[in-house]
């Protein structure tokens, strides 16, 4: 039977194939390409959602803190914030964030004492309100002083400079304000509904947590957010460029902050109300509240009412445990994202159209041009497998690259072969065959010390310097920190871009390895220090080293493939020296070791403890603590320094307060410390932790082992 040739078979399938392909490669990207599209409009509304979400709640949770901190201290000593002299602390409580309008307390005797800011809005309001006036102090009598009870005022221009002050009478009773009954009733911090500020005419937010002395509940300590900053946020991080963004309250649907923050707000009869999603100035907002309340369904497309055009809405509730009934609403057009791949689909057919005439005149061609070489090469190739070397006529090399290079190699191949033919027989030649040894791997169980060694802020380093410049500080380092190694016996691993990887006991066992580790940690730190010390004085930038350092039991050998491996070190005591690492970062220490290190060396090294951490991917946590020195050594690269031992033995002391549980106590201590030593990043981090309601163990979650 006659087969076909190449020829004819590649024009057929050309002809055949190539335009119902094109056809149905662009019917199924587009809806393809539409369902990715869909799914990532999706993806960008469910983060836009979720970032909205981040935002209120780390702007609601960082005024909780300040407000429990304000709670404490007024808790601690009532009489100090009937004083002027208080004032003080509420311009800080009220500074700590651009959105808290006004921070204050009141006890349930009446006093109120309250620090608000003053903008034009409040200027206008008042007339009495001193031009220049920027910052407002002001106090209630409590109701001892019977019909006398007044409301004390102060402005200043700048904080602590007063430019005027005058005294009003008033009745007001600021336990029955929005959020004192449900703070005293609930012992907890209580979130008001949004209502109108009658001064700036844009919604604002209570917070009020309970100030409770000896367990009796004596007032409250409070602040009025505005959910501007919320709105701008909104606004910026839209998910497209004509979507909609709205944090509201689904019991009643009023609005806490919109994308567009007029929208906020609306008047009725002359008066400025919050507005609600069934009333809200959009009219896209109203469909989708209907919608949503009618099918109950919190992700659906629906038909704008103003124009028609398809939109996406997401109704996001906010988790539980932000304690309060909020959601995200997110409307996306969809044309924002499938729009332009519409216009593109249409512009495609158009040009497929076009490009089909023409591909069809050079079909043929082309087929006949890539065919007759590749029919060339299977004819040579046939003599090659039967080694029959009569003589084949020559052919012109293809102007395609990869067939002349397949017609050059079966030309080599085909003239090697009878070369080599004229060497030894056919028949051996036909039967030559190779073989090879293969490789031999293992490895073994061994108590081993093993170090991970990084650079702080290494992407940003290297963006700023020209590659010979980085080279030649790179060199640098990795020559200092392998020597430090290679000094007490470890053995340099491998080079992970900016990192080294390095362990002590193997292959040379070592008895002493864990505080051969330590000190090679030091010394690789110390002499990094001196060569920075050169760096700075040179001009050129520092490179700020990070250590993790942790001994246990691992697989160390050859590892690797049939036909190529490394000596080197895994397993989960790796993964943790990895770790440990990248949780330098969280305590701005240098050298982090493991409980495990320490409990081998602890009389023999100096370190402070920082706390139990869980290493993702384990169930149990365990301390880890900084190494900061060698005890009883005169070596000046090992030693700790007198500053060091100081703040070791604070650090001991506040750590014991918090394991053992005493938050109050172990704050005090780690406020020490910052006084003593105000950039300590290690107190600023546990005290960040103790000013937390809940003190939950930390999970480590930099990058695994490289």
């Amino acid at each position: 039977m006659k087969r076909p040739k190449l020829s004819a078979i590649m024009a057929g399938l050309f002809v055949g194939l190539s335009i119902p392909v094109l056809i149905f490669i662009l019917l199924y990207s587009y809806y393809r390409n539409s369902e990715a599209i869909i799914a990532i409009l999706h993806e960008d509304v469910a983060k836009t959602s979720r970032a909205s979400m981040e935002n209120v709640e780390d702007m609601i949770g960082g005024v909780a803190a300040t407000l429990r901190l304000l709670a404490e201290v007024t808790a601690a000593n009532p009489d100090f914030l009937r004083t002027g002299r208080s004032n003080d602390v509420l311009y800080r409580a009220l500074t700590t964030a651009a959105e808290i309008d006004a921070a204050f307390v009141s006890f349930e005797d009446g006093y109120h004492r309250a620090v608000t800011r003053i903008d034009d809005d409040r200027r206008r309001s008042d007339v009495r309100i001193p031009r220049t006036a920027n910052w407002h102090a002001n106090f209630i009598d409590d109701f001892s002083v019977g019909e006398n009870r007044s409301r004390h005022r102060t402005f200043f221009d700048s904080w602590g400079h007063v430019v005027g002050e005058y005294v009003v009478p008033t009745l007001t009773d600021y336990r029955t304000t929005s959020g004192y009954p449900e703070a005293k009733d609930k012992r907890t911090l209580a979130i008001t509904q949004p209502q109108i500020n009658v001064d700036t005419g844009y919604p604002i937010i209570n917070l009020r947590v309970p100030i409770l002395q000896d367990g009796t509940f004596i007032g409250c300590a409070g602040a009025s957010i505005t959910p501007v900053v919320l709105s701008g946020f909104l606004a910026t991080h839209r998910a497209s460029a004509h979507s909609t963004a709205i944090v509201a309250d689904p019991t009643d649907g009023s609005v806490i902050a919109a994308s567009d923050r007029q929208k906020s707000v609306r008047v009725l009869d002359g008066k400025l109300e919050v507005a609600r999603l069934d009333n809200i100035d959009d009219p896209d907002a109203r469909e989708a509240y209907r919608l949503q309340r009618q099918t109950k369904d919190d992700n659906f497309l629906f038909r704008s009412p103003k124009d028609g055009s398809e939109l996406s809405a997401s109704f996001a509730r906010f988790p539980v445990s932000f304690g309060h009934q909020w959601e995200a609403v997110i409307l996306t057009p969809t044309d924002d994202f499938i729009g332009e791949l519409k216009k593109t689909n249409q512009r495609i057919v158009v040009i497929i159209v076009a490009l089909s005439a023409a591909e069809l005149f050079l079909i043929y061609f082309l087929s006949r041009q890539l065919s007759r070489p590749i029919e060339s090469i299977s004819q040579e190739l046939k003599s090659v497998e039967t080694l029959s070397f009569e003589q084949q006529p020559t052919s012109r090399l293809s102007t395609v690259r990869e067939i002349a290079q397949l017609q050059s190699a079966a030309s080599l191949l085909r003239n090697s072969l009878q070369s080599f033919c004229s060497f030894a027989p056919v028949d051996v030649v036909r039967g030559l065959v190779k073989s090879g040894i293969p490789l031999r791997l293992g490895v073994e169980r061994r108590h081993l010390t093993v170090l991970f060694a990084d650079l702080e802020n290494f992407s940003t380093h290297a963006e700023q310097l020209t590659p010979d410049a980085l080279l030649e500080q790179m060199s640098i380092y990795f020559e200092q920190v392998t020597r430090s190694i290679s000094d007490e016996q470890g053995t340099v691993d491998k080079f992970i871009g900016d990192g080294i990887m390095a362990f002590w006991g193997a292959p040379l066992a070592l008895s002493d390895h864990v505080l051969r580790g330590c000190a090679g940690a030091l010394r690789a730190v110390r002499r990094m220090e001196r060569v920075n010390e050169n760096w700075r004085a040179a001009g050129r930038p520092s490179l700020r080293i990070r250590i993790g350092l942790n001994c246990a039991e691992v697989l160390v050998g050859n590892i690797g493939s049939s036909d190529r491996f490394s000596y080197t070190a895994i397993g989960d005591g790796v993964n943790v020296a990895a770790r440990l690492e990248g949780t330098n970062k969280t305590f701005g220490t240098t050298i982090c070791i493991s409980d495990s290190m320490f409990n081998a060396v602890a009389s023999e090294i100096v370190a402070r403890p920082l706390r139990h951490v869980q290493v993702k991917g384990r169930r149990q946590d365990f301390m880890i603590y900084e190494l900061v020195g060698l005890a009883n050594t005169d070596d000046p690269e090992l030693q700790a320094g007198p500053a060091d031992q100081r703040l070791s033995k604070l650090t001991w002391a506040a750590s014991n307060r918090f394991e053992a549980g005493d938050i109050a106590g172990a704050t005090g201590r780690y406020q020490e410390i910052l006084r003593e030593f105000p950039n300590d990043g290690v107190a600023k981090a546990m005290l960040a932790l103790c000013m937390s309601t809940h003190v939950p163990r930390a999970e480590v979650t930099t990058a695994p082992a490289k």
